[in-house]
This record gives C-alpha cells, sequence and structure tokens, in this order.
C-alpha cells in the first residue's frame, strides 16, 4: 500500500467528516492490492460501515481490488435497501400507534442520519428501528407492532408484556423481510433497576424530516447524549457508533447547540460519557472537541480513551463481557452515589432471563439476584 499505511488508518479517515485532513490523496489515485483490500473489507464490515467508507474511499481516490470493491459496493447497496424498508416499517407503525393515540419517539438511526448524514440514510447502516413509548403505553404499542405482522425475537416466559419494563428496556420483533423493530420503555438499559419508568424526562420532544417527512424524536440535545451514553454501554466497540459522533460535532453549527447539549449533560451527570465519546472522536476520527464540551475530556481517567481505541482495529475483536460493560459503567459513573446505583443495578436488578428461568415472587429475584448468577455461570459449560 503506498505510503505504508494501514487498512485501520484508511478506514478512519474514510470515515471521518473530512477525510483528506486524515490521508492525503495521491496523485493519479491509489490501487490497493489484494492483501490490503480484504483487510480493510474486513475492518469495514465489522465495524457496519460499507457506505460510508466506500463514499470515502471515492473521496480519497482509493481503489480496492476488483473482487473486494464488488463485495463493499455490494454491502452497502444491500444497506441502503434495508434503509428503505425499515423506513417504510417506521413510517407504518408511526401512523398506527398516532391512530391509537400512543406518544412516541424513534431513536438513534433515523434522526442520527437526518442530523449528521445531511439526510443520506444510505450512509449509514440502519440495523433495526427503535422506537420510545412511555411505560404505561407499552402494552397497546406491543399489540399495534403484532398486528403490523411482526414477531417477538425475545422470549419472555412468564412475564407478562406489561411487566417486562421492569426487568428489561426494550423488546425486539422481526417481519418476513428481516426488518427488525426494538420498542423501548426507556432510553437505554442504565438505570432500569432504579424505576427508570418511560424515557421522556418531560420534556416536549422535537421533530426532525426523515426522507421528507417529520418524524417525532428526542430534542437534539439529548440525541446527541445518548449517543454517547449508548457507546459507551457497548464500551464503543463499533466504530460505527464513534462516525456518528464525529459527523454531527462536523454539521453541528447548523443543527445542534452545544450550550444546551453541556447543560443536558451536566442534567443526566454524563460528563465522563461525552468526554469519552469527544476523546475517541478527536483521538480517532481527528474531530475538534466543540469548546464548550471540551471540559468533560478532563474528567476522563488517564488512559481510557486509549485502550478503548486501540481494541476497535481487531476485525476478529468480541464485545465486552457483562463485568467489562459494567465496571465501565461505574468508571463513567459520576459520584459515590451513580458509582453505588451503577453497582447495585449490576449486582442485584434481575433480567428477563432471571425471570424467565426462575420460579421467585418478582420481589425476591432482587435479593436473589446474586445466587442466580453465580449459579448460571457454573451452570454455564455444561
Amino acid at each position: 500500500m503506498p505510503g505504508e499505511r494501514s487498512a485501520w488508518s484508511l478506514l478512519l479517515a474514510a470515515t471521518a467528516p473530512h477525510p483528506r485532513a486524515l490521508h492525503l490523496p495521491v496523485v493519479g489515485g491509489e490501487q490497493l492490492d489484494e492483501p490490503c483490500s480484504r483487510d480493510f473489507l474486513a475492518l469495514a464490515f465489522r465495524h457496519r460501515l460499507p457506505g460510508l467508507a466506500m463514499a470515502g474511499l471515492a473521496e480519497l481516490d482509493v481503489r480496492l481490488a476488483p473482487s473486494a470493491a464488488a463485495e463493499l459496493r455490494t454491502a452497502a447497496l444491500r444497506d441502503a435497501v434495508m434503509v428503505t424498508r425499515l423506513t417504510a416499517r417506521m413510517f407504518a407503525l408511526l401512523d398506527a400507534f398516532a391512530a391509537a393515540g400512543i406518544p412516541a419517539r424513534v431513536l438513534k438511526g433515523p434522526p442520527v442520519a437526518a442530523l449528521a448524514y445531511a439526510g443520506g440514510a444510505g450512509l449509514r447502516h440502519l440495523r433495526d428501528i427503535d422506537l420510545l413509548v412511555p411505560q404505561r403505553w407499552f402494552e397497546p404499542a406491543h399489540r399495534i407492532i403484532l398486528g403490523q405482522g411482526f414477531r417477538t425475537l425475545l422470549d419472555i416466559g412468564r412475564l407478562t408484556v406489561a411487566e417486562l419494563p421492569r426487568f428489561a428496556h426494550e423488546l425486539p420483533y422481526v417481519d418476513e423481510a428481516g426488518c427488525i423493530v426494538e420498542l423501548h420503555a426507556a432510553r437505554s438499559a442504565h438505570g432500569r433497576g432504579g424505576g427508570q419508568a418511560d424515557g421522556f424526562d418531560g420534556d416536549a420532544g422535537s421533530t426532525l424530516p426523515v426522507t421528507g417527512r417529520e418524524v417525532p424524536v428526542d430534542p437534539p440535545a439529548e440525541i446527541f447524549v445518548h449517543l454517547c451514553r449508548h457507546g459507551a454501554s457497548h464500551a464503543w466497540t463499533l466504530l460505527k457508533w464513534l462516525a456518528d459522533i464525529s459527523h454531527l460535532i462536523a454539521a453541528a453549527p447548523d443543527v445542534l447547540d452545544w450550550d444546551a447539549i453541556a447543560a443536558r449533560t451536566r442534567r443526566s451527570a454524563s460528563q465522563r460519557h461525552v468526554g469519552l465519546a469527544l476523546a475517541l472522536a478527536r483521538d480517532l476520527h481527528g474531530v475538534t472537541p466543540p469548546a464548550a464540551l471540551a471540559e468533560f475530556i478532563d474528567t476522563l481517567p488517564p488512559g481510557l480513551a486509549q485502550g478503548l481505541a486501540a481494541g476497535l482495529s481487531d476485525p476478529g475483536k468480541g464485545g465486552p463481557t457483562p463485568i467489562q460493560m459494567a465496571r465501565l459503567e461505574v468508571v463513567l459513573a459520576s459520584g459515590l452515589g451513580a458509582k453505588a446505583a451503577a453497582i447495585r443495578d449490576f449486582v442485584f436488578a434481575p433480567t428477563i432471563q432471571d425471570a424467565r428461568d426462575w420460579p421467585l415472587p418478582r420481589g425476591l429475584l432482587w435479593a436473589a439476584r446474586p445466587a442466580l448468577y453465580v449459579l448460571r455461570r457454573r451452570r454455564a459449560p455444561a
């Protein structure tokens, strides 16, 4: 590869808001050999970035080997088709919810594509549609989704749908075309055990145009903070999530208010979550942190961002273990109270699996959770 650049550094450049700032194009373009093309392809697929990677390579005038280029084009086209299908399903469900008087918001994918990629949803891999409803509307929303031709992907056993939000923040569904919808009673699993009720937090919400139609979403400040928390909850194992942050920052003069985001960050005690996202975007995509948020980077423990960034470039790397994710959540929690709550939720908050597998009264599941966790791990090898 010309210039001895690695496939990883090329993927970082191709998926950055300004690719040429990280990879100086060669006059006449670059032709990658087969091994390097395969390495690039493996990383692009692992991080679910075919469309954005292909667009970035074109801007850099870098060409993959023919077979790898064909695979990347096919994957990008497949993503674009799935985005179209999912968007149509999203509109149908929102219409059905509105007809039933159910308030709902679209999380993550479509709003992020509209804000960060100038509406270019095909640039962003979309695996599913996330719909947030207040907890008291969870069961009616569930019935509507089933009526739209979906089936549940999760065995909830003896639990009722109405009580499921006590044990999980979402319920996934799939239709015959492979479109996945996740119904949320809260934005994330964080705080589930602490009684997080519906995730709307008393705000008025907002709307954003998605393929020409206004859809209900969180306020833009919450969208950004939630993305930072979501990436941290998965230990930032996918570059796709970081690309969203980087492109949002680049688009921010037109779509985001950094002072509002700073206030939302402090109100939700997310200083370290936001600081970590900014540090990773700076170190990997060369994005300058907004001045209003730069102080949050200083709240991070030394080496935390660098350690997470180092693990991203391995195409075979698996996800973090539950204990590793819990440890990171404790590290990122602001204050002793928040750290204690994170430990409490990990140790005591029962999961759907607990409620499904153990015939105990709901209240006893909390007390029995540590013993059930150990027992399940001992049984796992068998």
